[in-house]
């Protein structure tokens, strides 16, 4: 009897590993369900990473959906992933890599935000509570808080998207959720709510970990997501920012703020009829530079490029500058073929 027990009971945690390995027991490898009716997966160092035409999250939110199949190199962008979505018309003008893991620097910030003005008041006031609130990386983008000075959240949110200050993200992570494993926790769960497949947050600044991660994709779909929101198109589109910090002794200080964003400070030129509306720089060793972005064009329409992992920042910028600079082409592009179309119709 015993030893039929014993066999039973090892028989069951074979089967148990079996469907851990294979992903059949895990909720994980569903990809958070919102990919359940997809029609295509693609094979990236992630794993399986799947999408779907017929998606119901997709069509929701409006989401461009892009085959593997559509994603062609240029050799004037190269990087470790780009992208061009015309957001107005639901199409990729360009994509390359989209699907592969890369890592996301500041651009994880995005994220923070999102979770911030879904979850916060951002009338409300925080104390900090370490001395830069416990970062202290080499060459890490500060706001240079101290222990004790209290702050207003709507100031962190500004400090978080318009100078990118990772003390600034650690405060608001500690402010929504008491820490931030709380706070990646939440932002996990966010995740896959918004359907981002290949992503996951092991913090709220982007300072380097290999286990925090995302893809070209799905920082498009997050921003896409982010401009639905005033607030944070107010706050994305600014370029110098200035506020008062409260000191443990009573006092105040004034803080002034500019802009990462090199488009938005005149350090480089805007491509000819566009304007830029938000997005988010980053910038780490391992991540290298890189810049996403959210502009129109002078019919109205809208797009969001994406850079990851350029050589330096001023190629980052040449690059983007290219990328940017397609809208226009692809305008032209179509204005020749819808006037074939007429003269054909004529004849």
């Amino acid at each position: 009897m015993k030893k039929t027990t014993h066999k039973s009971i090892y028989l069951l945690l074979v089967f148990t590993l079996f469907l851990q390995l294979t992903g059949c027991a895990s909720k994980e490898n569903e990809l958070y369900g919102h990919y359940a009716s997809s029609d295509n997966v693609v094979n990236t160092d992630i794993g399986e990473y799947v999408i779907g035409k017929t998606s119901a999250l997709l069509t929701e939110n409006k989401l461009c959906y892009i085959s593997s199949d559509e994603l062609v190199e240029d050799e004037n962008i190269k990087c470790k992933a780009a992208l061009l979505i015309d957001v107005t018309n639901n199409r990729l003008i360009q994509g390359q890599d989209i699907y592969k893991k890369i890592y996301p620097a500041s651009l994880t910030k995005l994220l923070t935000a999102y979770v911030v003005l879904k979850n916060g008041n951002m009338e409300e006031e925080y104390t900090i509570k370490q001395d830069n609130c416990g970062i202290y990386e080499a060459g890490a983008q500060l706001i240079g808080f101290k222990k004790g000075d209290v702050v207003k959240v709507s100031d962190l949110l500004y400090c978080l998207l318009v100078y990118s200050g990772n003390d600034s993200a650690v405060a608001l992570a500690d402010y929504i959720s008491g820490g931030e494993d709380k706070f990646c926790e939440l932002m996990n769960e966010e995740a896959k709510k918004l359907g981002l497949s290949g992503t996951h947050f092991t913090n709220s600044h982007g300072l380097h970990d290999t286990e925090h991660y995302t893809t070209a994709y799905d920082m498009y779909i997050l921003l896409n997501k982010c401009m639905e929101n005033e607030m944070f198109r107010k706050v994305s589109q600014t370029v110098d920012y200035e506020f008062s910090i409260r000191h443990e002794n009573g006092e105040y200080t004034n803080k002034s703020l500019s802009t990462t964003n090199r488009f938005k400070k005149g350090l480089c030129e805007v491509p000819e009829g566009l304007t830029i509306l938000g997005g988010k720089t980053g910038n780490t060793l391992a991540a290298g530079p890189c810049l996403i972005q959210y502009f129109s064009d002078s019919d109205g329409n809208e797009y969001i490029a994406a850079i990851f992992g350029a050589e330096n920042i001023p190629v980052l910028y040449e690059k983007m500058t290219y990328l940017m600079n397609k809208v226009n082409k692809s305008a032209s592009t179509d204005a020749t073929d819808n006037d074939n179309k007429d003269n054909k119709a004529d004849e």
